[in-house]
């Protein structure tokens, strides 16, 4: 049994993992949102977005007192990494928890969320997407080979705290996520693709919002221009449609949503297919073959 902690901008996740027929299979998945990202001010995390990052690790302590795991790893991304205290944060936290946090880079973020995706996902040439609470992960590939890779500081819920002022944005508002992302997107330059492997929550919830709304789904695959269409509906449909399937994402759902269309029309993609598996199951993935126990 292998456990991974991933500590996001907006939820912290504990999974554990057991290895069958040479595959990692999750068995327990234990989620907190914590919203981290909304602690980082003026480039630092406060004192109290620290202790609830202390807090939620030590209640996944608590559950692994009672189970046996080979090795753990704590995976921490753009909350912290962007924070000018996150060395002593990591202390922090290994003084009180007992964990040694591993900050990942944004490129090592982006490699793995391809690795994660491609244990999911049969597209041998694509677009990658993560999109995260404090960050958007891009990976192109073409012939099962990484090309580019890209970590752009901007997220659902970095999105939500910089332009929206209430809990869905306005028309207004949602020109300005976009703006925010084209601008972003400016420097990168790569060729069209066909599809989207979406990873992450955001995209997951994307795809639940869909069912709940009668859009079509096969096998995981979504057209962009149904997901572009959700962005049309009214905004109490809408809502109603989040939280039934994703309500702790209410307020970072629509942010996601326009980043991920933005992206989208960029690159002129038609589909979006969705990844079960991402920058949890990459990580793991790639220590175990590194280890030679896959």
């Amino acid at each position: 049994m292998y456990g991974i902690i991933d500590i996001g901008s907006n939820t912290i996740r504990l999974v554990l993992y057991d290895i069958r027929d040479g595959k990692i299979q999750p068995m327990l998945n234990k989620k907190f949102t914590a919203g981290l990202a909304g602690y980082v001010k003026k480039g630092r995390m406060t004192d109290e977005g620290v202790e609830v990052l202390i807090e939620i690790l030590n209640e996944f302590a608590a559950i692994l007192e009672y189970v046996q795991v080979d090795d753990l790893f704590c995976l921490a991304t753009a909350a912290i990494r962007n924070s000018a205290n996150a060395d002593d944060i990591a202390q922090k936290v290994k003084e009180r928890t007992g964990f040694d946090l591993i900050i990942l880079s944004g490129e090592e973020e982006a490699r793995y969320d391809y690795y994660g995706a491609m244990q999911s996902v049969k597209e041998a040439s694509g677009l990658v997407v993560d999109i995260g609470g404090g960050s958007t992960e891009l990976v192109f590939y073409s012939d099962d080979a990484v090309s580019r890779m890209y970590s752009i500081p901007l997220g659902s819920l970095t999105a939500y705290q910089d332009w929206v002022s209430g809990i869905l944005p306005t028309a207004e508002e949602a020109e300005m996520i976009a703006l925010s992302m084209k601008k972003a997107l400016s420097a990168v330059s790569a060729e069209p693709k066909s599809v989207i492997c979406g990873v992450g929550g955001s995209i997951r919830a994307a795809g639940k919002v869909c069912r709940e709304l009668g859009k079509p789904l096969e096998n995981e695959h979504i057209r962009m221009e149904d997901l572009a269409s959700l962005l049309e509906v009214p905004q109490k449909t809408l809502a109603g449609a989040i939280l039934k399937t994703a309500p702790e994402r209410i307020h970072t759902f629509l942010p996601g949503l326009i980043l991920l269309c933005t992206i989208a029309e960029k690159w002129e993609v038609k589909e979006l297919v969705v990844s079960t598996s991402g920058v949890k199951e990459g990580f793991l993935l790639a220590h175990l073959m590194q280890e030679g126990v896959l």
